[in-house]
């Protein structure tokens, strides 16, 4: 089970599926978290984030701590899929991750790009949305024709040149 970042909506059923000999991968800088070891950072939210935040996240449980079995990092290559390239993608989490599968032109973005009523866009909930948006170009520079992100419908043609035309925050903004 690969998780993309350390957000309790996606690493809430890790233990549980963990308990059934499933082993947890995760980004090195995410791991302690992860464990249970430290507190994860929490996003620095604009406005906007601050009402769906609450809106979205009331009453999610806490994620339960994992054993993260193999902590990875840029370009290191998974064993399925073909290879799954580990793509680094800080901004969200200082140990978000994407996972590219070059042979089969699948991207799994995590939570660094979204989708919206077919609109493609920077995730929400970010550390830095400067490093955030950077993230997002390197996605969008790999090639491939399905993008699955963390929250939204995934886009079945054309995906990372969708991420090459979707609008970004400026720098500074």
């Amino acid at each position: 089970m690969v998780l993309t970042h350390f957000h309790d909506d996606h690493a809430g059923g890790a233990a549980e599926v963990a308990a059934w000999g499933v082993p947890v991968v995760a980004h090195a800088a995410d791991a302690p978290v992860i464990r249970g070891e430290v507190k994860g950072p929490p996003p620095n939210f604009t406005e906007q984030e601050l009402e769906l935040h609450r809106l979205v996240a009331a009453g999610l449980p806490p994620a339960p701590p994992v054993q993260v079995d193999q902590e990875v990092g840029d370009g290191d290559v998974l064993d399925f899929g073909g290879g799954a390239v580990v793509v680094s993608t800080p901004g969200h989490t200082d140990g978000s991750i994407a996972i590219h599968l070059p042979e089969y032109g699948v991207l799994f973005t995590g939570d660094i790009a979204a989708e919206h009523e077919g609109a493609v866009m920077l995730g929400v909930f970010n550390l830095d949305t400067e490093t955030a948006a950077a993230s997002f170009r390197k996605l969008a520079a790999l090639e491939a024709d399905v993008v699955c992100f963390g929250h939204g419908r995934p886009l079945l043609e054309r995906g990372t040149a969708r991420l090459r035309a979707a609008p970004l925050p400026s720098s500074g903004s």
